[in-house]
């Protein structure tokens, strides 16, 4: 028998825990389970509803603690989990039914893989989705060169994922240097390891708008995903030079692109510099490239 630990940081959801939880508390598959949630320093009433939303959950826990942001609140579930396999789930979003039980057995039968993960969509109320829906596992596709997926973009957020606990330990989970868009640097680390599992059916469902939310800030989201990879690239010094350089490529023509949007930026300034620079892949000073590349974000974020 294999066994899952439920990860969900929350940090002011309290109208969507009830079926949150009752999203998890549902999952099917002859698997032991472990709950844990993290609420981080929630100022509404969310610590006082998932106590009662959990009542009956067993071998369930609840840490409470200072707001510290979503890589440290997700950080703190991944070292208390126990259980093989881990599954994370945002505090907004609901999954199938059959969903942990459908990656958990696409992970059994492929240990070279390190996750599996489904596609999301998102709906006008959460409240009015059927949990029940069947999940079509036919359509899947092994993807033997994560790295460079990682790269271009996140590939998933949290909630549609399932991953070898062993593995997110042995990376040390997320990046808490950005605080926020946890699962892009997690996600970097883990694409070192070996191949994902993407199964082409909608596994994880979203709000179509979350007060709060992340995503929400594009100028804040462009620069959480563009530092991650340039951190990544720091903290992995053995990357071969055909992934730093790629790296490069995509972190100069994004931080161009934006500077040509947001601040009208010429082709005589830096930014575009930096563009070119990437584009002939100049082997060297790429740390200080990105680095670069990157600032242009700092003085429009939130």
């Amino acid at each position: 028998m294999s066994s899952v630990t439920f990860v969900v940081p929350v940090f002011n959801k309290s109208s969507y825990l009830k079926y949150v939880v009752n999203s998890i508390s549902s999952q099917k598959g002859d698997f032991d389970k472990e709950y844990i949630f993290i609420d981080d320093g929630s100022t509404d009433d969310s610590l006082k509803i998932l106590k009662k939303e959990t009542r009956k959950l067993k071998n369930c826990t609840i840490v409470s603690q200072k707001n510290k942001g979503s890589a440290n609140a997700t950080n703190v579930g991944i070292y208390l989990a126990k259980m093989k396999y881990i599954k994370f789930l945002d505090a907004d979003d609901v999954i199938l039914s059959n969903a942990t039980f459908c990656l958990l057995n696409f992970l059994e039968k492929n240990q070279e893989s390190v996750l599996a993960y489904g596609l999301q969509r998102k709906v006008e109320n959460i409240k009015l989705v059927d949990l029940e829906e069947e999940i079509d596992s036919n359509d899947y596709q092994i993807l033997y060169n994560p790295i460079l997926l990682a790269m271009r973009n996140s590939m998933f957020n949290p909630s549609q994922f399932l991953v070898r606990r062993e593995l997110c330990q042995k990376v040390g989970g997320c990046d808490e240097r950005v605080i926020h868009s946890q699962e892009y640097s997690l996600t970097l680390r883990l694409s070192k390891l070996g191949t994902f599992i993407k199964i082409n059916y909608p596994i994880a469902i979203l709000p179509l708008n979350a007060p709060g939310q992340i995503s929400e800030k594009k100028n804040n989201q462009i620069y959480r995903v563009s530092k991650a990879l340039e951190l990544f690239l720091n903290e992995n010094k053995d990357l071969s030079l055909r992934f730093k350089l790629f790296a490069t490529r995509r972190l100069t023509a994004r931080s161009w692109r934006f500077a040509r949007r947001i601040s009208n930026s010429s082709i005589f300034s830096r930014w575009f510099l930096l563009y070119i620079l990437g584009l002939i892949k100049f082997p060297f000073f790429k740390s200080k490239i990105c680095y670069y590349a990157n600032k242009i974000y700092e003085k429009f974020l939130d």
